[in-house]
């Protein structure tokens, strides 16, 4: 009995970041427009930000 072999999904070869001024070429596995630095970056710079008590 044969097991099926499950393909795995790839991106394009030699894609780089998105982010400004960054060389980062993503991996085939990494389906997002920037790599895994800038993706936290950019993650941390939408949080909301605290209102401070006057």
């Amino acid at each position: 009995m044969e097991v099926p072999i499950k393909k795995v999904k790839t991106s394009l070869k030699g894609r780089k970041c998105k982010y400004s001024h960054c060389k980062h070429i993503l991996s085939i596995y990494n389906h997002e427009d920037y790599c895994h630095v800038h993706l936290g970056l950019l993650a941390y710079d939408h949080k909301p930000k605290a209102m401070k008590a006057s």
